[in-house]
């Protein structure tokens, strides 16, 4: 009896310690040093209580974090830093190590994020992971997550630029050229939408010139005349622009310029569900919250939203429960019920069988 109870505290504590909040590593960021902060990661499927729990818990945590990112400091660092990255591409750019593409976009983007009522697409993006090995591959490898991503039924792939949540310096090139060798075969190539702190449209021309067909803007960063200046260069590299906003008052100046998709980041699914009653039809709304894994998909595709991005929410399952990506975001595009569904069966996983490439009620 004593030796049953010896391996039942060792049993309990090796679950504890597996659903503790990792501190995410990339291979990068333990090069130069950066230690990113952690997230809770849900502890189990104990019914609605502890669902609710978990929820108040994922919103204090988004809150805490905007309260940090929005900070006259952190726009400062973020600005300098960025100011920084400009002045490097602005020297490659005059010796040539790339050229800044004209073009006119294609609205790719837009009509993909373009789906069924009570339907919802997934970006994908990568997140830096501590457990980086999986059955072989790197979870921090962006050619294998852009393959991921696109056999999982993603609408687009999502990549990091710059600052200590980038998988490689290089993310946005190894992204696309993964995705041409799908060009030709179905599901085909996936828009790329680069995800970094823009200050200057030196920063737009090399995202552009890497193979991007859309870039996520801060309002909060650049401000409204600044972020219109950054629109219209973007236009003129052929990229699509996504307007980031977390207030009511940031998406009425989001829209006074014409935005066609905006980004709603940097508070609760809650507060973002909200805003979407402001948001016009024929804008496209995409989710950039927090969610917990399967279900919180659902939660977020019932309240309404075009499309979400998911990232962490991917990335510490495939961790946690040793499944390849594309097995999380088929359970997150499958026609499964909040209410009703568990959402935690990976690759053997829950809802109805049938997936139609997009999130569905």
């Amino acid at each position: 009896a004593l030796l049953l109870s010896s391996w039942t505290v060792v049993a309990l504590a090796g679950a504890a310690w597996a659903y503790q909040p990792l501190a995410r590593v990339g291979p990068h960021a333990v090069a130069h040093g950066r230690m990113l902060r952690p997230w809770p990661v849900r502890c189990s499927e104990c019914g609605d209580e502890s669902e609710l729990l978990d929820d108040d818990e994922l919103a204090a945590a988004a809150i805490a974090a905007a309260v940090v990112a929005r900070s006259a400091e952190a726009v400062a660092a973020s600005r300098a830093s960025a100011s920084a990255t400009a002045e490097v591409l602005k020297a490659e750019l005059a010796a040539g190590a790339f050229s800044a593409p004209s073009a006119t976009h294609k609205d790719a983007l837009y009509k993909a994020l373009k789906k069924p009522k009570g339907s919802m697409a997934l970006l994908g993006e990568g997140s830096p992971q501590l457990g980086v090995s999986l059955g072989g591959y790197d979870l921090n490898d962006p050619t294998y997550l852009s393959q991921q991503f696109r056999t999982a039924g993603c609408s687009a792939v999502c990549v990091r630029v710059g600052g200590q949540h980038e998988l490689t310096p290089t993310a946005v090139a190894e992204t696309a050229t993964e995705q041409s060798h799908a060009k030709g075969e179905y599901p085909g190539p996936l828009p790329i939408v680069a995800r970094l702190d823009v200050v200057e449209e030196v920063q737009l021309a090399k995202v552009a010139a890497d193979g991007a067909r859309a870039a996520i803007l801060s309002l909060h960063l650049n401000g409204p005349e600044r972020t219109k200046a950054l629109m219209q260069a973007a236009a003129s590299y052929g990229l699509e622009t996504v307007v980031k906003v977390a207030s009511d008052d940031e998406l009425v100046a989001a829209l006074d310029l014409g935005a066609k998709m905006v980004c709603l980041s940097d508070c609760t699914l809650a507060q973002a569900g909200a805003m979407l009653a402001s948001i016009p039809n024929e804008v496209r709304s995409i989710c950039d919250v927090r969610v917990r894994d399967v279900r919180g998909a659902w939660k977020a595709r019932d309240l309404g939203f075009n499309a979400l991005i998911v990232s962490d929410a991917v990335m510490e399952v495939c961790a946690r429960d040793r499944v390849p990506p594309d097995a999380v975001m088929k359970a997150m595009l499958s026609k499964g019920s909040v209410k009703y569904g568990l959402g935690m069966q990976k690759g053997r996983l829950e809802g109805a069988k049938e997936s139609l490439g997009s999130l569905a009620m």
